[in-house]
């Protein structure tokens, strides 16, 4: 169990984005599980534990209670600028026997999160040992020095979250149990039950309910959360790192360094005092990959690609995937079906969460790379809700972004995708876009009726002050379709990394917003990553490494070079063969001497990156 959640772990502290060090105070906490247990990558020794609490008292760090965390979050109480929190999971008797006597030792208050079902030896897995006592956690807590908080009630486990039998935490998506996924209402009342179990426990016991919840594996939703605050519950805990600030989202979210056996007291120092690496500090090294080509009706078949799939990510030093969650096996750019289990649109196989999970395990962060317009099913029959154009149809056969009732089941769609899967975050594909042509449709005729009070088939675009405004209200529009998407992804996942896509045309020509209507800057303002669909091959540049130089003195002049990846291709579509190796390495070279820090590619399937 313990080989698994170290893997969950890890998993979770590659999937999210930190602050870093500021120069006010703040407070890092962190997290320590078992005491002197061989073999236990996250035990620490009796010796090695009180170096830790020696070094932090006489550096002049002000041990920090539960109660001082959540005042100084509240912006109730000042905290000085070195300040430190010491936390225990599961509830192990070790924390009794050898932990409380540190404490005590060195003066330093300590939150104990319990498993309340193994405190209660109802169910406890076999390589758990034995928990602390309520008795014993009374006495603790009598002390002044321990808060014991829930670590849930009978949710330390993982369970089956995809029909393929792969497993995660319970907490972070809708179960996948007797051949279907839970629904809203299931989920609800499953973390509902075990949270006021919780509380029960707690009340009768030690006489008050829990303060805080420390999620297993630092895996939650933003609904489970809120459940936790409903039932009394003041502060919730990840694993996701350990600066907080003093804010809401730092209560409700507060990050933990979690400890290894292997940190001494240098490492500890470091970790206190310089910024801590996170999934993306060294760079993004990201691949998108189609799902259209791993998936196989042969189950046998599909194993071997996934496989294949991971062996090639693990030789090509790839630290980010975007999966491919939308079904176009014959390459036409028009979506039909998708990857995930959802309510609005037909799945061709429910395999997006399998690829995911089994990346995840390998320390991959993993996005959902889908279109937020270009879905055929919800365009209506007589295409009066689709983008219209004066001229030629475009790439894409788009739902119009003046089509509320129609983004509504694209907001579901992105609903179901994170009630459904434990995806790290989602890249918005490139069919957010509308140029000066586009869009006539009728629900964009009635928009513009509303907004200016004219008629839209009636507009000059050839006037200057009306194209920059016809431009400025479909950016919006298309901007307010993404923002519905995301919006409907992060009510379940608050702190999911998002990506979108933009056309290297949008960075390059001066009236790139009148043929795109997409903004370079308004991406950087919005997003975690703009990503920059560098082709110079199929833009068909007679000048292909100067193409690559000029973006990325865009991206430097316009100070995106931490927010943006820069994405070059490794196919030829108009040859349908793969560019060589030395085409493929000289552009990577000419893009890293560049300064460009974040880099991808598309297709996956024959690059190497340098080790």
């Amino acid at each position: 169990m313990m080989l698994k959640k170290l893997i969950l772990i890890l998993c979770l502290c590659a999937a999210c984005v930190l602050p870093t060090h500021a120069a006010f105070a703040s407070v890092t906490i962190l997290c320590y599980h078992e005491v002197d247990r061989a073999g236990d990558a996250f035990a620490v020794s009796h010796k090695r534990l009180e170096e830790h609490l020696k070094f932090l008292k006489n550096d002049g760090y002000h041990f920090t209670s539960l109660d001082e965390y959540i005042r100084y979050c509240r912006g109730e109480l000042k905290l000085p600028d070195k300040s430190v929190m010491i936390t225990f999971d599961d509830g192990y008797r070790s924390f009794y026997t050898k932990v409380y006597p540190l404490l005590k030792k060195y003066q330093a208050p300590g939150m104990l999160a319990i498993v309340s079902s193994w405190t209660n030896h109802e169910e406890k897995p076999n390589d758990v040992r034995d928990a602390a006592s309520w008795d014993e956690l009374k006495e603790m807590e009598d002390s002044g020095l321990v808060t014991v908080v829930s670590h849930t009630h009978a949710m330390h486990k993982q369970q089956d979250v995809n029909p393929q039998g792969g497993r995660n935490g319970v907490v972070g998506s809708h179960l996948y149990l007797a051949g279907r996924y839970e629904t809203d209402a299931e989920y609800h009342t499953r973390i509902t039950n075990d949270i006021q179990e919780v509380q029960r426990l707690f009340q009768e016991h030690l006489g008050h309910k829990a303060r805080a919840m420390v999620w297993p594996y630092g895996i939650y939703t933003k609904e489970a959360v809120e459940i936790a605050a409903q039932s009394g519950m003041e502060a919730t805990f990840l694993l996701d790192g350990g600066v907080n600030e003093a804010s809401e989202d730092s209560l409700l979210y507060a990050k933990r360094i979690i400890m290894e056996s292997d940190f001494d007291t240098n490492r500890l120092k470091k970790l206190l005092t310089v910024n801590h690496d996170t999934w993306d500090s060294a760079g993004i090294r990201m691949a998108q990959a189609d799902l259209d080509n791993i998936y196989d009706e042969n189950p046998t078949k599909y194993q071997q690609n996934v496989n294949e799939l991971l062996t090639q990510l693990a030789n090509n030093n790839i630290n980010t995937v975007a999966l491919q969650a939308f079904a176009d096996p014959d390459g036409d750019g028009n979506v039909d079906e998708v990857y995930f289990a959802n309510s609005q649109i037909p799945v061709r196989a429910d395999i997006l969460g399998d690829v995911a999970n089994r990346l995840q395990q390998q320390l991959i962060t993993v996005l959902a790379w889908l279109p937020t317009l270009n879905y055929q099913t919800l365009i209506k029959a007589n295409d009066d809700n689709a983008v219209i154009s004066r001229g030629e149809k475009g790439w894409y056969h788009r739902i119009s972004p003046f089509d509320q009732d129609a983004l509504s089941h694209v907001n579901q769609l992105f609903y179901d995708l994170a009630a459904n899967t434990q995806i790290d975050g989602i890249l918005l594909q490139d069919d957010l876009y509308l140029n000066q042509d586009e869009d006539f449709s009728t629900p964009a005729q009635t928009a513009y009726q509303q907004k200016f009070g004219k008629d839209l088939s009636a507009i000059n675009t050839a006037d200057k002050a009306e194209l920059a405004a016809f431009t400025q209200w479909k950016q919006e529009a298309l901007d307010k379709a993404a923002d519905g998407a995301i919006h409907a992804f992060k009510s379940l996942h608050p702190h999911a990394v998002i990506m979108r896509d933009i056309y290297a045309g949008a960075l390059l020509y001066p009236d790139s917003e009148n043929w795109l209507a997409q903004s370079y800057d308004d991406y950087l303002a919005k997003y975690d990553y703009t990503v920059v669909m560098a082709y110079p091959f199929m833009d068909k540049e007679d000048e292909p490494y100067e193409y690559l130089k000029k973006i990325a003195r865009i991206i430097k002049d316009k100070q995106g070079t931490g927010k943006t990846l820069v994405k070059i291709q490794t196919y030829d579509w108009d040859n349908h063969c793969w560019l060589d190796n030395k085409t493929f390495s000289r552009q990577m070279h000419i893009l890293k001497a560049a300064g460009m820090k974040n880099l991808g590619y598309y297709p996956l399937g024959f690059a190497h990156w340098e080790k």
